[in-house]
């Protein structure tokens, strides 16, 4: 497809994203004038399918996003790329007719395995990587494997072994129970405990209990969150936004050295978190640890700066400490973002402060004080 045009278009996100929270994809589209649907209409003009979403391809909620036509659905990566959020593709050369000839599937069978980044054209052109792994896929279906196998394959290695790339997928093989496995040299394996593919009894579904998950802690049911975020633990052990949530969880519950532990394993699986650096920042304003709290709010505006809630504590803290130049191009930054609400006035006042403290020598200066927004 062509460029994507994201500034006045409507998207609807199917599944979530494993390393970005959904206020993050908010923002990203907000400051670009587009807007996020929460349900599937005839109005949305783009779905986008996350990888997360192939595991269950089957569902009828699903197929619908699936079914829609040529650039009205398109993958996470594709996604990502246009908000600048993913690297750019490089060394697609092969055009859609010759791949399609070499690969040895269907047309709808390419469109599926893009669609879920097991292949990644570059506007209809492909590379040698995605025809080595299209053959491969061709040789499995040829051997009875299906499609929707194939890719709840591939959504189970990323969840695994987090940061696979697609061309792992050349490693599935058929075993003797039919099953898809990894091969291993000369050995099939077999999966169990922390790599485990069990198609024919398989676990409950992580995308549901997720839902779950959310559902209850928006409802204030927060010991049946925290354990519905650990059974999703289970299935996706380095999931950044499963650690977040629960830290959030158990911070609300009252256990503020848990939540810390979670954030920083959500940060060493996503270093550039920014809301796991906001809210590690607040945790240590509680505790009284103002160097850590700047440190965590600095890596939280580095990692994403149109995040508002950061530039106000970090120019607050600074304020604290002295620091009115450091503090004025944030709080600047901060009243451009959220110009409406009561902190964006708030913000406002403090600039005005500091401008006025800054400012050639008036006669004596006036303390500035400030205060931090609740995280």
């Amino acid at each position: 497809m062509g460029t994507l045009r994201i500034e006045g278009s409507s998207f609807f996100i199917a599944g979530r994203f494993e390393r970005l929270p959904k206020s993050r994809i908010e923002r990203e589209l907000a400051a670009r004038g587009a807007k996020l649907h929460r349900r599937l209409t005839q109005r949305t003009d783009v779905a986008v399918v996350t990888h997360e979403a192939a595991g269950r391809i089957a569902s009828p909620a699903i197929r619908a996003v699936v079914a829609r036509a040529g650039g009205r659905t398109i993958s996470e990566m594709t996604f990502l790329r246009a908000l600048g959020l993913a690297p750019p593709l490089q060394g697609k050369d092969i055009d859609q007719a010759r791949f399609q000839s070499l690969a040895g599937l269907s047309p709808e069978d390419v469109r599926l395995l893009a669609l879920f980044d097991v292949l990644s054209p570059e506007d209809g052109r492909f590379g040698f990587g995605d025809l080595k792994i299209a053959q491969h896929v061709a040789a499995l279906r040829r051997r009875g494997a299906s499609l929707e196998s194939v890719l709840a394959a591939a959504t189970a290695l990323r969840r695994r072994r987090r940061g696979s790339e697609p061309q792992e997928v050349i490693r599935l093989d058929i075993g003797p129970s039919g099953d898809l496995m990894l091969r291993i040299g000369e050995a099939l394996a077999e999966f169990d405990g922390q790599m485990r593919f069990d198609w024919v009894q398989p676990p409950l579904d992580p995308d549901a209990l997720f839902e779950a998950a959310e559902q209850a802690a928006a409802a204030g049911e927060l010991l049946p969150a925290e354990r519905l975020y650990y059974a999703c633990l289970s299935a996706s052990p380095r999931d950044a936004v499963i650690r977040f949530n629960l830290g959030n969880v158990v911070r609300d519950l009252g256990r503020p050295a848990e939540a810390k532990a979670h954030y920083m394993v959500a940060i060493d699986a996503e270093p550039d978190f920014a809301e796991a650096h906001f809210n590690l920042g607040h945790l240590a304003l509680s505790a009284g640890q103002r160097a850590d709290a700047i440190q965590h709010f600095e890596r939280a505006v580095l990692a994403d700066p149109d995040f508002p809630d950061p530039l106000y504590n970090l120019a607050a803290l600074y304020i604290q400490g002295g620091r009115l130049q450091d503090a004025a191009p944030l709080l600047e930054r901060y009243v451009r973002l959220d110009p409406g609400s009561s902190w964006g006035h708030e913000a406002r006042k403090l600039l005005l402060a500091c401008r006025t403290v800054l400012a050639p020598t008036r006669g004596a200066k006036k303390p500035v004080t400030s205060q931090t927004v609740p995280g």
